[in-house]
Parts: structure tokens; sequence; C-alpha cells
């Protein structure tokens, strides 16, 4: 191997924090250290989004990854109305006038992760940025820019949500970074409408570490753990439950097929959030409905072995590496005709999809795959060869450790830096 290097890693939360993006920056650490790197993160005391509250210690280390985790200002009602000011007045004009209130109103802001950026970042061969929905990417690439550290970003783009990418900072920051990593082609696709450089832009994905995944339960014993009946046919919701992964939905759907399909049975795995708070009253009268809260990795690991297949209805998502959890356990998967999804789900072969706002759809979909065991279980072995073949950590650091020594290079080659 060339010489190990010295990585950065910022990011907007990291693990116990839930999502995709917290656990597509935490096994890439993880597993570059395993390939014998230094990898160190930067990110919030937070594991919720919604108030950046700091209830995490100021470091630990997982895995061989150090983790410096910073302060952050809270978020509270008055920094929402800022940023859903700036939102509105932005998409309205497309005036840069009111970017300082989307970079206020989305965090994490955090002077001591900028101040600590600042005095350290020369230290490090390379700064990797991931979520460039959150603020602390454009204060990274400020300064690491100043500093002439060679930047890579990842980020995790919602191509129909345009917030989450195409605001004025992002794009000075996607079009200046020395190389961007995009987790699905319709991401890079889109990334290369904005303007970047062809050779700048690199598809990896995310991917899973399989020995992670191994465990002694099958579906009885998960079951039995999770007290889900037998005989059943159980669809898993695995995710936070916000209003826009489209839980309520596969709810709606799981709701009008019960009545025909009386074995049928949901399970709802996930932090509760508002939206669930407010939604949950309507559903309460529904039979066959079990629901769990934040669970451990063992129990999640549980749900997923225990369920016949797995919906995630979401309007959102960057890549949906939750899909690759069920695919992995050999459960098929329902989405939406989004441009990710559409990207990573092959409908027919390893999942079944519907059109974004199509109830009818969903609904469907999972019929088709309660009245067809032998079907669900053809696209769930599907799925699973899948992530074997391309969605697994090693291939995705192999893949992630080539951009960054090809970054290198030429940023090197480029400004004569010797470091």
């Amino acid at each position: 191997m060339a010489n190990p290097l010295r990585v950065l890693h910022v990011t907007h939360q990291y693990l116990p924090a839930i999502g995709g993006s917290e656990k597509y920056i935490a096994d890439l650490s993880e597993s570059l250290v395993e390939r014998g790197h230094q990898v160190d993160v930067f990110t919030a005391r937070s594991v919720d989004y919604h108030t950046w509250r700091n209830d995490l210690p100021p470091y630990d280390q997982q895995n061989g990854v150090n983790i410096y985790r910073f302060a952050s200002l809270r978020r509270g009602p008055l920094t929402w109305r800022a940023l859903h000011f700036g939102l509105r007045n932005y998409w309205r004009t497309r005036a840069r006038r009111f970017e300082p209130f989307i970079f206020f109103g989305g965090g994490p802001n955090s002077p001591g992760m900028a101040w600590a950026l600042w005095r350290q970042a020369r230290q490090y061969d390379l700064i990797h940025l991931n979520c460039l929905v959150y603020t602390h990417v454009i204060y990274g690439y400020w300064i690491a820019r100043r500093l002439g550290v060679p930047v890579v970003i990842t980020p995790h783009a919602h191509i129909e949500q345009e917030q989450t990418y195409n605001i004025g900072f992002q794009r000075e920051a996607l079009l200046g970074a020395d190389h961007v990593i995009a987790v699905t082609t319709a991401e890079r696709d889109r990334l290369l409408e904005l303007g970047i450089s062809p050779w700048r832009v690199s598809v990896t994905g995310n991917g899973l570490n399989v020995p992670a995944y191994r465990h002694n339960l099958d579906t009885v014993s998960a079951r039995e753990k999770l007290n889900l009946p037998q005989d059943a046919f159980i669809v898993l919701f695995l995710g936070r439950k916000v209003r826009y992964k489209g839980w309520d939905m596969a709810l709606d759907a799981y709701a009008a097929l019960k009545p025909q399909i009386p074995g049928l049975h949901f399970l709802a795995v996930g932090p509760e959030t508002d939206d669930s708070a407010q939604l949950w009253p309507k559903y309460r009268d529904l039979s066959g409905l079990h629901v769990l809260g934040r669970v451990s990795d063992e129990e999640k690991l549980a749900a997923l072995q225990a369920c016949d297949c797995l919906i995630l209805p979401s309007a959102g998502e960057a890549f949906g590496i939750v899909f690759l959890e069920a695919w992995l356990m050999g459960k098929p998967v329902i989405g939406l005709r989004t441009v990710a999804v559409s990207s990573l789900v092959e409908h027919g072969r390893d999942g079944l999809l519907a059109e974004p706002g199509n109830l009818a759809g969903v609904t469907a979909a999972l019929a088709q795959l309660a009245t067809h065991p032998n079907l669900a279980r053809k696209l769930g072995e599907n799925g699973r060869q899948k992530v074997l073949r391309r969605y697994t950590t090693e291939r995705i650091a192999a893949k992630t450790e080539a951009i960054y020594f090809q970054t290198l290079r030429r940023h090197r080659r480029e400004t004569g830096d010797k470091r």
C-alpha cells in the first residue's frame, strides 16, 4: 500500500446518531482505519439535528477512529424561522442576500469546530466533508480552501429537494472542491448539470459491513424476540418516523389491505418525532400494528430478520441504505420511483417501485408481495447478491481510498504542495 494518509472527516453527526449519511461516514472511517490510515472526525455533540442539542461527550474513540465532538448553537423557534424565511425568499428571488438566513438556520453552527479546523486542518493530508445540506460543510470548505488543504465532498444530495445541493454557497463548495463523491449515478448526473467537471465526480455508493450483520437468529427466533406472530406476513418500516420518509403512506397501504389479508402485520421501528406524535392517534385502533422506537443494533437485526419485506415510500432519499440492509437479510423492498431510489432498486428484480404520491401503487406492491411469497423470496435473494457484489464497505472504502490518492496527486501537481 502507498503511504498511510492522515484524513479528517467533517460531518454533522456521527454514531450513535442515526441516519444514512451518519452510517456512511462511520463505516467509511472505520474501513479506512482497517486499511492502515489515520482517520479523525470533527462533528457535533448532537444526535438530533432538529435541535442540535449537545448530548454527547467531547471525545471518544470507536474502532480506531478518533471522534472530536463540538458544541453547537441550539436550533430553536427563532433559528427555524430564519431558515424558513431564507428558503422561501431565496427560491422566489434566487438573491444571495437571503443565504445568511439559510446558513444560520441550517446548522450545526459550531464556533469551536470552526476554530479547531482553522488551527489543525493543515495537519491532515485531506479533508472529506460529508452531507452538504448542513452548514459545517460550508465553513469547512472555506477554511480548507484558505489553508490550501485538499477537499473532497460527499453531498448526499436529495435530487428532488434542491435545498440539499443548489443554494448559492452549496454550489460554490461543489464547484470549488477538489473532488465530489456521489452515491448514485443519478446524483452524479445532477451534479454534472451544475457544471462540475466530469473528471472531478466519482460514484462510490454506500456500503454495508457484512460481518456486522451476521447473527444467530433465524426468523422464528427473531419473531419470538420481538413478540411477533409466527404465521404472519410482516412488513417492516425502518427509519426515523418523519413525514418525508413516507411512513404514514406505508401505514395507509397496510390499513387498506388488512381487511383483505388478515395475516398481514406491520412493524414500525425507529425514533419517534413530532410528525409521528401527531399522526399516531390516527392509527391507534389499527390491528396487527407493532411499534418500536429507537432500538439497539441487535434489535434492528432481529427486525430485519423477522420481516417478510421492507417498505420505505420516502420522497427524499439520497440513497436509501436501509434497502441494502433489508437485501443483505434476503428481504425484498418497496420504495418510490424517485430518481435516486430508481437508480438503486430494480423494479421487478430486487424490489417493487410505485410512483411518488401514489398510495394505490404502494398498496398494490405490498399486496403483490404479501400474496406471492415465492416472488418475495426471489426478489430478496437477488437483492442480497447485489449487495455482496457491489455494496460492501470494503469495496466502497477501496474506491474512496483511490479517490483520495488521485486527489492528492492532482493537488500537489497543481499547487506544488510538498506536504
